[in-house]
């Protein structure tokens, strides 16, 4: 890996049984949104950032997935993919990386939609220009319910040093984190230094057994890290719930150019099938 190359990591294990029965047979990963898997909508986040190297965290019944994305040579990017044995959280399958990833990473949930796909540039921007160990991409919300929050301290321009996150919390702990009429929630955009991997490595696990990443970025600022929060100009979608999956559906149809889209999805299918005519399938 080069040095000073920003990579990209895509947790993308999860069951999705917010999204049965569709995920009961399929990845929710996979599930499209105008023609696209919601997976593909990622890595074109993450190559919209100028990012090329994408690991992929995947577990079991993944394969769909994998087939899809191949090596990501047909969406212009390199996709390794790493094995998640238990799901465990979020920290857990971001710990999975950890021999492999030794430079400051873009980290996407890869059941996220986020529109327009040049945010995740200005995440990087930021990232960049103060060296936190972590930045995290974040959008106002006005009922925190089954979000993880973050409190800022002193934020101008949409952006600021993060001073306390909290995973889920209830609505009387949720109180501490109101500003400005609404909450501020994590939108499964991070972008971490390596250093994150040492503070994972003690975080304890929680409910269910599973490492936060959310109590791994506060222990590291108990530890006297820097976090900073970014807030997000454009829309976030949650791909895991029929709800956030069908509105997000009729929203983008009413702004979509069909014959575009239709040709750029025809071009995609050709090029696989001369791939695989000229491999012999």
């Amino acid at each position: 890996m080069m040095k000073d190359e920003i990579v990209g990591l895509v947790p993308a294990a999860g069951s999705g049984t917010r999204l049965y029965p569709f995920a009961r047979a399929v990845p929710k990963e996979m599930y499209p949104i105008l023609g696209k898997a919601v997976i593909e909508h990622c890595v074109e986040n993450l190559k919209a950032g100028g990012i090329s190297k994408i690991f992929m965290v995947v577990g079991y019944q993944k394969g769909a997935l994998m087939d899809y994305l191949g090596d990501g040579s047909f969406f212009g990017v390199n996709v390794a993919y790493v094995y998640q044995m238990e799901r465990k959280g979020l920290g857990h399958a971001i710990y999975q990386a950890r021999n492999w990833i030794d430079t400051t990473f873009v980290t996407l949930l890869g059941d996220s939609f986020i529109e327009p796909k040049n945010e995740i540039k200005e995440l990087i921007r930021y990232h960049s220009e103060q060296k936190p160990l972590a930045t995290l991409l974040l959008f106002k919300v006005e009922n925190p319910k089954g979000y993880g929050l973050a409190k800022l301290r002193d934020m101008e321009g949409g952006m600021g040093p993060i001073i306390r996150v909290k995973e889920k919390p209830t609505m009387s702990q949720a109180s501490e984190f109101k500003s400005g009429g609404g909450y501020y929630a994590m939108c499964g955009g991070y972008i971490f230094e390596p250093g994150i991997f040492k503070y994972i490595k003690r975080t304890k696990p929680g409910k269910k057994g599973e490492i936060q990443i959310t109590d791994a970025i506060s222990l590291a600022m108990r530890s006297g890290e820097r976090v900073l929060g970014l807030v997000l100009k454009g829309k976030y979608l949650d791909i895991g719930k029929w709800k956030t999956v069908l509105h997000t559906e009729k929203e983008l149809l009413g702004f979509l150019d069909m014959q575009m889209h239709i040709s750029d999805r025809e071009r995609l299918m050709k090029r696989m099938k001369r791939q695989e005519e000229k491999n012999g399938r």
